[in-house]
Formats: C-alpha cells, structure tokens, sequence
C-alpha cells in the first residue's frame, strides 16, 4: 500500500510542473514555416496537450480494471459495481470535455500576458464561480462560513490581480509593459475559470446517477478533447483570419513544425504530457486517501512553489525571458496569496472564526480500489465531480449536511 504522503508530493511537484511547462513551452523560440524565429505561443496547441495527457488516464483506468476483474474471479465476488459504465455515460462526457476546452484555452491565453504565480493564484477564482453555479443551478444549501471563504477569496484575487497590474505598470512582470493587455490575460483566465466552474456542475448533474469510476471520466474527456480539437477546433482556426502562418488564427501544420524544429519545445511538452498524466492520478489517490483541507493546504503550496521557481529562475539568469522579478508591489501580491489561502481554509472549515462547522457524509470507495472493497476514506471527496476533485482544492456545498461544534 503506497502511503498517502506519495501521492501529496506527486500533485504537489507535478501540478507545479504543468504550470510551468506550459508557461516555458509559451515563451520557447522555434523556427517556422516562413523560416523565422518566433515564440511558441499557441494556446490552442496547448489545449491539445492538456487532452492528450489527459487521455492517457484512461489506459491506466483500462489497466486497473482488468487486474481488478481478474480478482474478481479468482475470489468469486459478484456486485452491482461490476456493471460496465453504459455506451450513453460515454456520450455524456462530451459535454464537460467542451466545457473543459473553452475554459483551458481562454486561461491559455491568459497565460501569454502575465506571470506564472498571478496566473496560479487567479485560478483560485473557480472555486467562487463553482460555489456559485453549485447554488443556483444545483439549489444548494451554503452555511455563512462558506460564504466568507468565498468573500475574502474574492478579495484576494482583486488584490492579485491590482499588484500584478502596478507591477506590469512599472516595468516588472512579464516582458512587457502594455497594463491592458495584463488586464485582458487577468480577465481571460477569470473567464475560463468561470467557464471551468461551470465545467464542475454540468459534471455533478451528469454524473449524480451514473456510476462512472473518476478515472474514466477524465480519461474520456481527453479523448473527447482530442477529436473536438483535430474535427472542429483546428478546422476553424486554420481558416479565421489571423497573425499566424498563413494568416489565419494558429495554424496546426506550422505548429508542428515549430515543434520539429526545436529540442526544448519537444523536451518541455514530452514533461508536460508526463506531469499531466502523472498528476491526474496523483490528484486521484489524494482526493480519496486526505481530507478536502490537505488539498487546500496542498494547492496553496504549489502556488507557491510556482512562485518561488519563478523568482529563482529569474535571480539565476536575469537576461532570461523565463521567471519573474521581485518588485515593490511583489509584497500586495503575497498579501492577496495569503488572503487566498485564508479563504479557501475558511470555506474548508481548516478556519472556522468561531463559528460551527459543515460535515459532509462518507464518500465512497476508491476508485483505485477493488469495487468489493469495504474501506472507505473518512475525509474524502463527496463530489462526483473530476474538475472539482483535482483542481477546486475543497468540497463544494452539499445536499444534506449537519453542523457540529463552534459557537451558534
């Protein structure tokens, strides 16, 4: 039995790693097709990464499964578990995997515009919007400390996002001193963290009655992301007017041969489809082996280690286009990372400022797990939800919750 402590430091190193790997990958020089240097930012050609990594969960699902019914007959167990996801659940993954896509290309592009910690820490944003969606769409019940989780994670990203403003102002950040376009990437990724909220319900609603092991919805997503991109995304954007190769918005074919052309460009995406694979099922084994508060706690951290690999590299190599510096405004920013932290520990109950707090009902068994397995993890995820397991970093509201402890 692998201790759970491996599973932290595998979502702690590799959510790192993807944030920073697509932030290098952005910024890598190659040559293209007319022949020119030019930097590989190509947010579409990162989503496509995103799902091809993502894809590859579902051989390590298929795996999973025929060790597990192999065991299965050699003990002679028989349960309605066994009952293989139904061809209409494969179908219903599409939805979400859309959701997914839009929302990953507009934090893409958001990306391009601002430095890799603000980007880290705007992402915190999701877990307003999915609150949110969960309330009014789900009609669920918030007790009041949630909702002040929500408020001072609302304030913590305007503080973010004002530092990183008046830091691009004065010339730090990123390599460029346009504050509008930092604007338009901080309300980019704001934009797809709305659009990826939503991704969360739509995936509460159409997994509430299906039994669908986790990993096969994120496996499935990625192979949905994979034809919805070379079917109808690439199709589109090879024709729309644009400042690529060709004219158009990005073109697939100049993509791939940037890639040809460059070494680091195929180092840095071969990484990034390992560290996304690796950290899906990472954020699996955590999500129902610890508590929603060591997510927090967990995410919280790899914001920060993202941060600190940014200052690091820029204080090694000061002419490198790669890193950030530490500025004046450096000092808000880590003011709004604190608040961030502090609100989704409130809304977690980690924090409970003297009032009683939320228990959530037992989850359910592992999805790594044998189905005839009886354990069941105290503290893990009640949410159906993949998005909301890997990335939210706390369990949303649920249908029917009890509060204990703490003064009324």
């Amino acid at each position: 039995m692998v201790h759970p402590a491996w599973y932290m430091a595998g979502l702690l190193t590799f959510g790192a790693m993807n944030t920073l790997c697509t932030k290098l990958t952005l910024l890598t020089k190659s040559e293209d097709l007319d022949g020119e240097m030019e930097m590989f930012s190509k947010p579409w050609f990162a989503v496509y990464r995103m799902f091809q990594g993502m894809s590859f969960v579902l051989i390590f699902h298929v795996i999973r499964e025929c060790l597990n019914s192999r065991k299965r007959k050699v003990e002679g167990y028989n349960s309605l578990d066994e009952q293989p996801a139904s061809v209409k659940s494969y179908f219903m993954v599409a939805v979400p995997a859309l959701l997914d896509l839009l929302g990953t290309a507009a934090t893409t592009v958001g990306l391009i515009y601002i430095d890799a910690s603000v980007w880290q820490m705007l992402r915190g944003s999701m877990v307003v919007f999915a609150t949110l969606f969960s309330v009014f769409v789900l009609k669920r019940k918030m007790p009041f400390q949630r909702w002040l989780g929500v408020g001072i994670c609302t304030a913590a990203i305007a503080v973010v996002g004002y530092a990183n403003m008046m830091q691009t102002h004065e010339g730090h950040g990123v390599k460029q001193k346009d504050s509008s376009m930092a604007l338009f990437g901080m309300a980019m990724v704001i934009l797809g963290q709305m659009v990826q909220g939503s991704q969360v319900v739509v995936e509460e609603v159409l997994m509430k009655n299906v039994q669908v092991p986790p990993l096969m919805i994120v496996g499935m997503e990625g192979v949905w992301g994979v034809l919805f991109m070379f079917l109808v995304v690439f199709p589109i954007l090879g024709v729309l007017p644009g400042d690529d190769y060709g004219g158009c918005v990005e073109s697939l074919k100049n993509d791939v041969a940037m890639v040809q052309n460059s070494k680091d460009l195929q180092i840095l995406i071969l990484a990034y489809l390992f560290s996304v694979f690796t950290f899906n099922i990472s954020g699996m084994m955590v999500t129902y082996s610890l508590s929603a508060v060591h997510r927090t706690m967990l995410e919280a951290t790899r914001t920060a280690v993202v941060w600190a690999m940014d200052l690091l590299i820029h204080q090694m190599w000061p002419s490198s286009p790669y890193g950030e510096t530490w500025s004046s405004w450096s000092w808000l920013q880590l003011f709004g990372f604190a608040m961030l932290v502090v609100g989704q520990a409130t809304y977690s109950n980690l924090i409970t400022w003297g009032m009683k707090q939320t228990v959530v009902p037992a989850g359910k068994p592992s999805p790594f797990m044998d189905p005839g397995s009886p354990v069941v993890s105290p503290g893990m995820s009640i949410m159906s939800s993949p998005k909301a397991q890997l990335e939210l970093g706390v369990d949303l509201a649920v249908e029917d919750f009890e509060l204990v402890g703490g003064d009324a």
